[in-house]
């Protein structure tokens, strides 16, 4: 893994200060936490589809062979919310299975439960979570605790793993931010290490694929001149738009540019200048989830590994 990826894995783990782990370590135990302390007075008001849906899951991970039908379930989500041949046109890896978000530009779901309506596919003004380092809304902090705990419950219960991966399978001209926002509420509530990331496209021919990807800690990172990190950044803009830096002081002249192809040109050009890298961060700015979609594609010969953040920065020094 590419160091951009060690120190921000590494970074992020730090601030969440719960359970000591190295950067690659898999998550192969449950924290030890009072469900039924933290669920509280909330537990009569739980969802009846939440449990339902991350049961289904834990036993299913537990069982492999009870899953192979996922994808199907997901792809029918999908189009029961908003079709899926409105997710962004992309190649992928297969989907594995995990905890499944919708979004739609109307509505956002965790498996089959309705959570939110959305307004023109961003979350509903509200107040900010006090728990949550990234501002995420006290909405999302609450729903996605809540499939957690309920997780952590199960898989106390049974002695399996809580989930360790969140799908987002989000209408591609929804407001990437929102993307952003959901996912750091997913990783700030799960107890333990934060979870892995895929996006949800649609693979033509090859059918349902998914899209691997990183966030920035919470406050954003700083890096010393013997970490060896470009900081390589793309930040998107309204009509293809784009502006490239980078947070290593030797990259001194930022480039912009509208399109894909000229995207893809400049990314071609930065490595070779940069062989060893490999982790490029997409600031989202102004763009959809399919824009983020065609700058992964536009970057991922020479970069692979993709980093979303919403603005937060990568300190050098």
């Amino acid at each position: 893994m590419p160091k951009l990826a060690l120190l921000m894995t590494a970074a992020w783990m730090a601030a969440q200060a719960q359970v000591p782990s190295t950067p690659d370590t898999a998550i192969d135990v449950v924290d030890v936490v009072d469900v039924s302390a933290q669920l509280g007075s909330q537990t009569t008001d739980l969802s009846a589809g939440l449990r339902t849906g991350i049961t289904e899951l834990i036993r299913g991970l537990a069982a492999p062979e009870t899953l192979q039908g996922f994808d199907t379930v997901v792809l029918t989500q999908l189009n029961t919310s908003f079709g899926s041949e409105n997710l962004p046109v992309a190649s992928g890896a297969p989907v594995q299975p995990g905890v499944f978000v919708t979004v739609s530009a109307s509505e956002m779901l965790i498996f089959d439960q309705k959570v939110s309506d959305m307004v023109l596919g961003r979350t509903p003004p509200g107040p900010a979570s006090r728990e949550c380092k990234s501002g995420c809304k006290a909405l999302l902090w609450t729903s996605f605790r809540r499939v957690w705990l309920l997780g952590l419950e199960e898989a106390q219960r049974l002695t399996l793993e809580l989930p360790s991966r969140v799908l987002f399978g989000v209408e591609a001209s929804v407001p990437a931010s929102t993307l952003v926002e959901l996912a750091y509420a997913a990783a700030e509530t799960r107890p333990g290490i934060p979870p892995s990331f895929s996006l949800l496209v649609n693979g033509s021919n090859a059918g349902l694929r998914a899209r691997p990807f990183m966030l920035m800690p919470p406050a954003g990172m700083r890096v010393a001149p013997g970490d060896s990190v470009l900081g390589l950044r793309v930040r998107l803009g309204e009509g293809e738009a784009f502006e490239i830096s980078a947070a290593h002081p030797r990259f001194s002249q930022k480039l912009s540019g509208v399109g894909w192809k000229q995207l893809a040109a400049h990314m071609a050009a930065i490595k070779k200048r940069y062989p060893n890298k490999g982790v490029l961060i997409i600031d989202v700015g102004e763009g959809s989830v399919s824009d983020v979609v065609m700058a992964m594609l536009a970057a991922q010969k020479q970069f692979p590994k993709v980093v979303l953040t919403d603005g937060l920065p990568v300190r050098w020094g």
